[in-house]
């Protein structure tokens, strides 16, 4: 087990049943807590840290609603505490995602509930969640950026008194290695005001080889280490997200099976020791529904229809027996 590199996770894994254009996948709310520290007892032989995308609010939800009654993804971080009780140790370390709503009300829940978690799971069992990822390739802009900054500046220190950092996991944070970028002021605010932050480095479009694609997204990540360590050198730099998928077509058109899959975990495993960067394979288990059968044909994003790879980046895959498999040439 590596103690650097960690496996993104939500647990929306249930596959597709019907057909076109009536296909449907488990509702975001069928994921029981049982369910989850299952899947979690899969991933914890082989990683000891996760970080995960949301608290489960959405608008359907009434705000009266219960935090732990929200989207499965409510109770990941309680299940990581209920595995690490039973286990008597931290197997599984939870890096908890907050996701961006355009509703500053909607917005606000999604952040209480991510306290509750926290408080909740780490009285469960202490030092289960470690931090607050702050949004989802959300900054994308000046404006998203200033948004985002303001609620790490708000929660800062009520997420320090509970012994938890802070951060944000985007895929543009390449920018700030760029002083012409149209949004550098605002990131180097953000970076500033940041614990940590969580890149999200992808191989580039037609990379014929894992080993390629590690070197490439190893220079992207020492581009971005070197910029923010001049703008706040207490600022860890991790990588949020980073993957070849099994089968489909990749946003990045590259030759995905099986094999490029481990060879891309066993190199981006490699690296991640050797440079020692908390990295987060994406992901633990392929979630089948970002492969959307009932996307008009053909896809606006071929990489998301029915042939796309978005739902192929897992090392393991629950069966239509329900029998969780992980992946092997």
């Amino acid at each position: 087990m590596s103690e650097f590199l960690g496996v993104a996770f939500s647990p929306y894994v249930g596959q597709w049943t019907g057909t076109p254009p009536n296909a449907k996948v488990p509702l975001w709310n069928s994921y029981s807590q049982q369910d989850i520290i299952r899947m979690l007892e899969i991933i914890a032989p082989q990683f000891n840290k996760i970080s995960t995308y949301s608290m489960g609010y959405a608008g359907y939800y009434p705000p009266t609603t219960p935090w732990n009654q929200l989207d499965s993804n409510c109770l990941v971080a309680i299940a990581a505490a209920q595995l690490n009780r039973q286990t008597g140790r931290v197997a599984i370390e939870v890096a908890q995602g907050i996701y961006q709503h355009d509703n500053p009300a909607h917005q606000q829940l999604e952040i209480e509930a991510a306290f509750s978690a926290v408080s909740e799971a780490n009285s469960l069992y202490p030092n289960t969640v470690t931090s607050l990822v702050f949004t989802n390739e959300y900054v994308t802009d000046a404006e998203k950026a200033n948004v985002v900054n303001q609620m790490i500046v708000t929660n800062k220190q009520k997420a320090h008194n509970l012994g938890v950092k802070v951060g944000v996991r985007s895929h543009t944070f390449g920018e700030i290695a760029n002083p012409n970028s149209p949004y550098y002021t605002q990131l180097k605010t953000l970076i500033q005001n940041c614990d940590f932050i969580q890149c999200n480095l992808y191989p580039a479009t037609n990379t014929a080889t894992p080993a390629d694609g590690v070197n490439q997204v190893g220079q992207a990540f020492y581009q971005i280490k070197t910029a923010v360590a001049n703008i706040n050198p207490q600022c860890e730099v991790m990588i949020g997200e980073t993957g070849w998928p099994s089968e489909g077509i990749s946003f990045n058109n590259t030759n995905n099976n099986v094999a490029n899959l481990l060879a891309y975990y066993e190199a981006i495993d490699k690296w991640a020791f050797e440079n020692r960067v908390i990295t987060y394979l994406f992901e633990a288990f392929d979630e089948p529904w970002k492969s959307d059968r009932n996307a008009q044909i053909p896809p606006a994003n071929p990489w998301q229809g029915p042939n796309g790879a978005e739902g192929h980046y897992g090392l393991w895959y629950l069966n239509q027996q329900g029998e969780y498999m992980q992946k092997k040439i």
